[in-house]
């Protein structure tokens, strides 16, 4: 869905330049380097696109106006507002490029935005519009801390109070879990990416009346806020298949998905992963875990998935720079594996009294 991305002066980055995404993309480097910022525009991005399309069908809708708002929103800048997204170090106009191409629903267009640090909530250098997206296009968000215990609460606080707090990317993801299951309601090509989530537990989480969510295991139930947080974790997933909002036409963006889960648990999900990249879905990962990482080095290659690795580093006072490795054909020296390996030197050292 997302073919290349052209970005400059954005965040900490200077330039960040992606020719050709893959099925699933990888980004790794240390705090500070961006990450979950990157995932984020592109969310954005892919959100405004929905969004623009389901409101144009009975409305006069302004792309640039949405595309702010979805800015603002997701980000939750300053008092500066959307000037604070462009880069300190060079100061110059924040540009973005993004091209998307999706084969399945015909659909071929690029977004194109510019602003400076001034700019508060209105971006001015933008196209009037762009291609509407057929309806059975998803594009979803799953940040590092789950929703299910405090979903009432992030509504009621963006929904009831418009605090800020909970940026868009739980507000959007909360909409998504809301929406009703039905029995026998899951897409063909994800079934078995359901079945084998569900095993993982052992159980599955099951939405109840006013918006509740309880772990099945069995004939036991579990109340949400007594269920562990791994189980949880899964749980969005496969509410989301059940319920349709993840499907096979589906950009999927996933903030540090091993949090609070077992290496195996942590392994196995990326096993899930790469078979929804099979059925069709664009994945982009932001991680710090060694075993997420591996284990998407090693599903790629057995698996034959495209898989980019994109790995950001910073020295300090100068723009993030990126590395960009082909998964299925080398696993790239980084700064995940490189501080296992200074733990193991460090190990030795000590055995040998040095």
């Amino acid at each position: 869905m997302i073919k290349s991305v052209t970005l400059e002066n954005f965040m900490g980055y200077g330039k960040f330049e992606s020719k050709d995404f893959a099925s699933v993309n990888v980004i790794i480097g240390k705090n500070d380097t961006g990450k979950t910022g990157l995932l984020k525009l592109l969310y954005s991005a892919c959100k405004t696109i929905d969004i623009y399309s389901k409101r144009s069908l009975n409305e006069d809708v302004e792309l640039k106006k949405l595309l702010a708002e979805k800015l603002i929103d997701t980000y939750q800048p300053g008092k500066k507002g959307l000037g604070e997204l462009v880069s300190k170090i060079t100061k110059e106009k924040l540009s973005v490029d993004i091209e998307f191409k999706h084969t399945k629903l015909n659909y071929e267009d690029r977004l194109h935005f510019t602003f400076g640090d001034s700019t508060t909530n209105t971006i001015v250098d933008c196209q009037k519009s762009i291609k509407q997206i057929n309806d059975n296009f998803r594009c979803l968000f799953i940040p590092a801390k789950e929703v299910l215990t405090s979903l009432k609460a992030i509504r009621a606080t963006r929904d009831n109070l418009h605090m800020p707090g909970f940026d868009d990317t739980y507000l959007d993801l909360i909409r998504a879990l809301v929406i009703p299951t039905q029995k026998g309601n899951i897409t063909e090509e994800l079934k078995d990416v359901n079945k084998r989530l569900e095993e993982l537990f052992e159980g599955q989480i099951e939405q109840q009346s006013d918006d509740d969510f309880l772990f099945k295991k069995g004939n036991t139930e579990f109340p949400i806020q007594l269920t562990a947080e791994g189980v949880k974790k899964i749980g969005i997933l496969t509410t989301l298949i059940r319920n349709r909002q993840l499907n096979a036409n589906s950009v999927l963006f996933l903030d540090e998905p091993e949090t609070t889960l077992h290496p195996e648990a942590a392994r196995e999900l990326v096993e899930m992963l790469m078979l929804m990249a099979k059925a069709g879905i664009q994945i982009f990962i932001a991680t710090h875990n060694y075993f997420v990482l591996k284990q998407i080095y090693l599903s790629s290659r057995r698996d034959e998935v495209q898989t980019n690795c994109y790995s950001l580093c910073r020295e300090k006072g100068k723009s993030v720079e990126c590395s960009l490795f082909d998964l299925q054909k080398e696993f790239p020296e980084n700064p995940i594996s490189n501080e296992a390996i200074r733990m193991s030197d460090e190990e030795v050292k000590l055995d040998l009294g040095l």
